[in-house]
């Protein structure tokens, strides 16, 4: 990703299943997860300074899942992927985590996976950014 990219554009949505209503287990799994994952307040990024992106490309039979973040300002932190893959054989989660410096203007790549998504795979993905100026997050589009 270039210096120049905007973290403001539509990005196309990834969804791994082709059953496109999202099951009440998958409802459950999300509220679940990232409930607990979250602090108590969540900073808007603009407060932060910091913006993060989570994308999907398919790459048969996978799908790359890649976690970016921004910032105008140098800053330093932590950072949280989580995902969870939901399809007819299970349920699995994982989790990513470390530090990052970010240098101003410029797009950090925080994390890189690939995960067997078949047609019948729902994922959901969301990224958790702290940093002395605060928490942010993003998640993959639906």
């Amino acid at each position: 990703m270039s210096a120049s990219s905007s973290f403001n554009r539509i990005e196309p949505v990834i969804y791994a299943g082709s059953n496109r209503r999202r099951s009440a287990f998958s409802l459950f799994l999300h509220s679940f997860f990232f409930s607990m994952l979250l602090l108590p307040r969540i900073a808007p990024a603009s407060q932060t300074g910091i913006e993060c992106l989570v994308t999907a490309d398919k790459r048969e039979p996978f799908l790359v899942v890649r976690a970016i973040a921004r910032s105008d300002v140098a800053v330093s932190g932590t950072y949280k992927l989580v995902l969870i893959k939901h399809n007819t054989e299970g349920t699995s989660h994982s989790i990513q985590q470390g530090s990052f410096d970010l240098q101003p203007g410029s797009d950090n790549l925080l994390a890189t996976t690939m995960i067997d998504a078949g047609d019948d795979a729902e994922l959901i993905a969301k990224l958790l950014i702290e940093t002395d100026r605060g928490t942010s997050q993003c998640e993959l589009p639906e």
